[in-house]
């Protein structure tokens, strides 16, 4: 009978074994694509995206596939709860490693009850639950090194109405309930010694919360949007589309929103937001939130008078490489000011501060995508000065169409005197295992944490994801 560490070590090795053999796979796989995209490439019929692919590749969501609510005829469609739907609604097509799904008597009645709502309330649903376990090859003495964590979470958005020449109307709300499930409540990421980068994005001290309600509304075409409520401002400037989803990508917050950004940019904020587009492939968005919110137990609300902000501008182009419509790009440079630094919640008082991020991002093909991103921040206003990432994310990996993988590299530099500049190298395989989960197999190499009393040198994080879609 093995003992517990042997247990682990055996688990360990073989998850280690199975991803490195899918990254060096996938390095293969990348290289040859990359070559590829070079060679048959003519740079000179690249252009500037079309209005349509600004707009989708410009951050902010438009509700597609829906008909609104007011004005359209709505067409009859009958509750069937019983009929089978094997598959989540929109997914496209997927392989499913296994035929049997055991989440199919739950599952299909509310891709039904789904279906019904898109086509009779103009409602366009997202339901899911995550669940990430983690073990560290190493901690600080007397830290435990593994945890698991959960996210439940539910998002509807409604198109309410599209008027002809002016644009369309939207709300939208959702609910996330988070839990640790670790014996201790472990923060794995201080436990390790990393006072920067945490290294499970999922998990989060609000068990349960309203993480968006907001309102937009479109004029002009679509092409000036505006919007306010409960928002993510990392949903509407800087946000790297090859990694900005926990649950299906990289799980490190340097990849997933990034480090080096004014405190309350990766929380979720009452705060106002627009984008305008003046000509095809040329956006700005611009944003206001209250930093603070937060820490507010009242939903944020409650501190948009407390004299606090964070305001920004983001400008960017979206082209099409080689004039091949599916190969997007989006390149942009974001700055922000604000006066809330990294001792205002403690003191209550005012500390200003500038921050930037340029982030450049290319489809190399259909599938695949890489990106190169550098953050800039005051020292004062945010927990990292800089921080530079890269990574290339591979959908429909391997011909398996619905599996993933992606490698991303990130270097962390630390606003506090003393702290290490930490370098993380994530990797990940997600497996369609049936046709209501995946599975993904993650791998963290962490060297030099920050936190100095962490011992120097590689921590491995090993980490297993499951993501059940209803």
């Amino acid at each position: 009978m093995l003992n517990r560490s042997t247990q682990r070590l055996a688990i360990g090795s073989a998850l280690l074994a199975t991803i490195s053999f899918a990254t060096i796979a996938f390095a293969d796989d990348a290289t040859d694509r990359f070559l590829k995209a070079l060679s048959t490439t003519k740079m000179g019929d690249s252009r500037f995206g079309t209005l349509r692919e600004t707009q989708d590749f410009g951050t902010f969501w438009l509700v597609p596939n829906v008909d609104p609510f007011f004005g359209a005829h709505k067409p009859f469609i009958r509750l069937a709860l019983d009929a089978p739907q094997p598959l989540p609604i929109d997914e496209g097509r997927i392989d499913p490693l296994l035929s049997i799904d055991p989440f199919s008597p739950i599952t299909s009645p509310l891709r039904n009850l789904e279906l019904w709502m898109r086509e009779r309330l103009s409602v366009k649903t997202d339901l899911y639950n995550c669940t990430v376990a983690q073990q560290a090859s190493s901690s600080i003495a007397g830290q435990v090194r593994g945890a698991v964590s959960n996210r439940f979470s539910y998002r509807i958005d409604w198109k309410a109405w599209e008027i002809e020449g002016i644009g369309l109307g939207s709300i939208t709300a959702q609910f996330r309930a988070n839990n640790n499930w670790s014996a201790q409540n472990v923060n794995l990421s201080a436990a390790i010694g990393s006072n920067i980068v945490i290294v499970d994005s999922v998990e989060n001290s609000m068990n349960t919360f309203l993480s968006r309600l907001y309102a937009q509304q479109g004029f002009c075409d679509d092409r000036i949007l505006v919007g306010a409520g409960k928002i993510l401002p990392n949903d509407t400037t800087g946000v790297n589309f090859f990694a900005d989803d926990e649950t299906n990508q990289f799980l490190a917050s340097c990849f997933d929103g990034g480090d080096a950004m004014p405190i309350g940019w990766n929380s979720y904020l009452p705060g106002a937001f627009a984008q305008f587009i003046p000509v095809d492939g040329f956006y700005v968005n611009t944003l206001l939130t209250s930093p603070l919110g937060a820490l507010n137990s009242g939903g944020g609300f409650g501190t948009v008078g407390d004299g606090f902000y964070l305001v920004g501008a983001e400008a960017g182009i979206v082209t099409a490489l080689g004039a091949d419509k599916d190969l997007i790009g989006r390149y942009s440079v974001f700055v922000c000011n604000t006066n809330a630094g990294n001792d205002t919640p403690s003191t209550n008082t005012k500390q200003s501060g500038n921050a930037m991020t340029l982030i450049a991002q290319q489809f190399l093909d259909r599938d695949m995508g890489v990106w190169l991103a550098y953050q800039l921040s005051d020292s004062n206003i945010s927990p990292a000065s800089q921080e530079i990432t890269t990574g290339v994310s591979l959908e429909n990996a391997f011909g398996r169409h619905g599996d993933g993988v992606g490698l991303g590299l990130a270097w962390t530099d630390s606003s506090t005197a003393g702290d290490r500049q930490q370098k993380t190298i994530e990797t990940y395989y997600r497996l369609r295992l049936t046709g209501s989960m995946e599975l993904t197999a993650d791998l963290q190499l962490i060297d030099d944490l920050t936190n100095p009393q962490a011992k120097g040198g590689a921590t491995w994080v090993f980490g297993l994801r499951s993501k059940i879609k209803f």
